[in-house]
């Protein structure tokens, strides 16, 4: 069970990703809202990079010492921690190293790799026997995370951009082509 709810969160959060910023045009796709907010390409883009580093980070995390199941290793907690990332109404400062700096040019660009990345992912949550509910660390949000926690966070956080996606096309200047 545990398994196919994080199977379905990275898919959906993926799928929706993608049908968000298919068949944008240029205009559209490099829309800044304001001087200090973020393109959606710039949203991409910060999936894109943020990808890696979070599966990263939970690959590096399976190689400390186990320890016994967190008490918020549970569907609840689950719930909760998807709920926490998504919740758009707390900001966080982006690490320097997931700052935007343009290398997707296109929508098409940004999606395929985005889909090449995810798709490394989603590999690996199909076919891995590792224990993940039993090395923790520090979770993409800051708080302790066990190894699956991370990677919900990870799906939860392409999610928590794709609203923000959705909010700059609703700001008035937003092109309509």
């Amino acid at each position: 069970g545990e398994r196919a709810y994080l199977l379905s969160e990275l898919k959906s959060s993926e799928a929706v990703l993608l049908t968000s910023i298919k068949g944008l045009t240029s205009a559209q796709w490099t829309f800044k809202p304001s001087p200090d907010a973020w393109s959606i390409q710039e949203c991409a883009e910060h999936l894109i990079m943020a990808e890696d580093l979070i599966f990263g980070e939970a690959q590096k995390t399976m190689q400390t010492p186990a320890v016994a199941r967190r008490s918020n290793a549970t569907s609840e907690g689950d719930r909760q921690v998807v709920a926490q990332m998504e919740d758009r109404s707390k900001k966080v400062k982006t690490p320097k190293i997931l700052q935007p700096t343009g290398r997707f040019p296109t929508p098409e660009s940004a999606a395929q790799e985005f889909r090449l990345r995810r798709g490394k992912t989603i590999a690996y949550v199909k076919t891995t026997d590792d224990p993940l509910r039993i090395h923790v660390g520090d979770g993409p949000s800051g708080s302790p995370a066990d190894v699956y926690q991370f990677l919900l966070e990870l799906a939860a956080h392409s999610a928590r951009h794709t609203a923000q996606i959705r909010q700059v096309k609703s700001i008035t200047g937003y092109p309509s082509s």
